[in-house]
């Protein structure tokens, strides 16, 4: 249970509110419970109630990071795909990998991925689960973010791995079907989360739709609309990825045409979406998530947040595979901002930058709660809202002098400054460690169990896989629309 009340004292206090001054100077936050209660100078807690005292003298508290779309499962096998490009991320982690997880390997990778996101001050993450390939793949998934403690949206993947690793043929046979997927979704969501309101949960219930490319536009139409009769709170679907010659829209399009679009949706990557969707995505209240790091890596192309907060949409960052890059969501905000920095200053010399650090940050914390439709819980340090901070000890040789606290914090920290993470008001990060965890059997977990998994890969006969995934891949080039700035 949370303390009734926690002070922090003495900080730098980044409050990420929109109608108020950003940064406050030696300044105290009082938490009751679960809340935010109080945000001044010289705060007091009732004097018959419990307190603990954090002395936040050099440190800077910032809220809860979120991370707006994030495949936990991949956590066991983190580096992987650090030289993969799009294609054999698809080909052979998701038909391969994805088919030999078992639910264990779903518990440990999901359990051990929150807790390292929450190490690294993100307080809030979109599970996009496509691994479940059976009931107990569900349960466990869902259990491992419960257990580490984290808030969330745990969206049921209703994509379908190969039963036989890298045979995708096998999928035909299968008896966990769309149909079983459907059912199980609605049974997740009856045992699992009998209260899927974020104001008294810390994970809720939510869907990730298949991959539009694989499916007509009506059957990408029927999965949201029985997603929304699941009473799925969050409903997220990968968009418009692939390169090409030809504008032309996608799912946002199809769902747009059919009169769905809604603000529980949201979009992940979306660089070559279509000035129409784009509107559509404005006018539905819906959100979208960049991944810097992947689409960079695997040409899904610019980061397309900038444009879409310029154009009025619900933005924000996610962290995407940890395959692929760490957790660290400061990095996110860095390579986000510095690569649409240099593609607007290409060739050209202004006196100002058109970017700003704090937009940065913003899509890293409040627009992040937009996104997740949490705004009014979360994103930011007011009074009133769930108590998720992250405490920032600024006092070493990398961050001192702290000139600009956003910008030290954006540019100057890492992970080892974060010294305190609260999650609606419980410390589960105290001077620089996680509390309560059995590192060393959990460290044996995963080391065993992302072994294995590779052991198993590395036996699995990919030649027909690859042919399929290649002629794929050529047709959606084909296809697919193209970028703007």
């Amino acid at each position: 249970m949370a303390n009734s009340h926690t002070l922090i004292k003495n900080a730098t206090v980044i409050s990420m509110e929109e109608s108020h001054q950003n940064v406050l100077d030696k300044c105290d936050i009082l938490i009751d419970n679960k809340r935010i209660k109080a945000v001044g100078k010289d705060l007091s807690p009732p004097s018959d109630q419990d307190t603990v005292t954090i002395d936040a003298t050099d440190c800077i508290v910032t809220p809860g990071f979120v991370d707006g779309h994030h495949h936990m499962w991949q956590h066991l096998l983190r580096g992987l795909t650090v030289d993969w490009s799009l294609y054999g991320y698809c080909c052979h982690l998701r038909s391969v990998y994805g088919s030999l997880y078992t639910p264990e390997d779903v518990y440990f990778a999901n359990y051990a991925a929150a807790l390292s996101l929450l190490n690294n001050g993100v307080t809030t993450v979109l599970d996009h689960c496509h691994v479940i390939n059976s009931p107990a793949h569900a349960d466990a998934a869902v259990k491992g973010l419960k257990d580490a403690g984290i808030r969330g949206t745990f969206c049921y993947g209703f994509y379908q791995n190969p039963p036989v690793p890298g045979d995708l043929a096998s999928a035909a046979t299968d008896k966990f079907d769309p149909a079983a997927r459907l059912e199980d979704a609605a049974r997740v969501r009856r045992e699992h989360f009998g209260d899927n309101d974020v104001d008294k949960s810390l994970i809720t219930f939510g869907v990730a739709l298949n991959e539009p490319p694989l499916q007509s536009r009506e059957d990408n139409v029927a999965e949201l609309d029985a997603s929304r009769k699941l009473g799925a709170r969050i409903i997220t679907v990968h968009t418009s990825v692939m390169p090409g010659d030809v504008v032309k829209g996608e799912v946002i399009q199809n769902f747009s045409a059919a009169g769905r679009m809604g603000p529980d949706l949201v979009f992940s990557h979306g660089a070559y979406m279509t000035k129409d969707e784009m509107t559509a995505l404005q006018k539905s209240g819906a959100g979208v998530v960049g991944t810097p790091d992947t689409e960079l890596q695997m040409g899904m192309g610019y980061p397309v947040v900038w444009k879409a907060m310029d154009q009025g949409c619900r933005a924000c960052l996610g962290l995407d595979i940890t395959s692929n890059h760490g957790n660290d969501f400061m990095a996110q905000m860095r390579l986000a901002l510095q690569t649409q920095r240099a593609r607007q200053l290409d060739r050209t010399v202004n006196q100002l930058l058109p970017r700003k650090t704090i937009d940065a940050l913003r899509l890293a914390t409040l627009g992040g709660a937009e996104v997740m439709q949490m705004e009014s819980s979360i994103g930011s340090i007011t009074p009133g809202k769930k108590a998720d901070l992250v405490i920032f000890r600024c006092d070493d040789i990398d961050t001192v002098p702290v000139v600009d606290p956003i910008g030290t914090v954006v540019f100057h920290t890492s992970p080892k400054n974060i010294d305190t993470v609260i999650v609606e008001g419980k410390i589960v990060k105290r001077d620089g460690q996680l509390v309560g965890i059995d590192w060393k059997s959990l460290r044996e977990e995963v080391k065993t169990r992302s072994q294995r998994l590779r052991d198993d890969a590395a036996g699995v006969d990919m030649t027909n896989a690859e042919k399929i995934f290649t002629a794929g891949f050529e047709k959606g080039m084909q296809d697919a629309p193209t970028a703007s700035l």
